[in-house]
């Protein structure tokens, strides 16, 4: 948040965006960089405790809940498997232009636009919490803010 301020500051943007994990920092330092982003007027796009959460939520109506961020990249998988496709979280974190098209594609199941699933279960997860103590709202994310301001100016 704090190098997002200097770009903000030599520039002249419309609206600037903070997208970080939870991953393993000190829940005081995770909601501190989240007060300091909407202090400034910047968004922010979180996940608790990792990005690969929002990915999840294309294929999976999870809950909300616990899951610890070294169970993503299994869950994933699993679920990229029928489609034969993999995700390497430990190393990479690359999300391939096949997955890319997968998370922009159709859910077979429902008939629905997988971005649009995502968005629509993340925000309700969201709203089930009181946003006092994000670092102990997981599984959580906010990207959904973020995706659906982007969506705007899709033509």
């Amino acid at each position: 948040v704090e190098r997002a301020k200097e770009i903000a500051d030599r520039g002249n943007y419309d609206q600037v965006w903070c997208v970080f994990d939870k991953d393993d920092f000190h829940p005081n330092d995770f909601n501190k960089a989240i007060s300091l982003a909407e202090s400034l007027g910047f968004g922010a796009a979180y996940s608790n405790q990792a990005f690969e959460y929002w990915i999840i939520l294309h294929f999976e109506d999870h809950q909300g809940g616990g899951m610890h961020r070294r169970d993503y990249d299994k869950k994933l998988n699993a679920l990229l498997q029928k489609f034969n496709l993999g995700f390497d979280g430990k190393k990479s974190k690359i999300i391939s232009e096949p997955i890319f098209n997968l998370l922009e594609g159709v859910d077979e199941k429902t008939g629905n636009e997988r971005r649009a699933l995502a968005i629509k279960r993340a925000e309700r997860n969201y709203n089930r919490l009181d946003g006092t103590n994000p670092a102990n709202e997981e599984s959580s994310t906010t990207v959904f803010k973020l995706v659906s301001e982007l969506l705007k100016y899709i033509d």
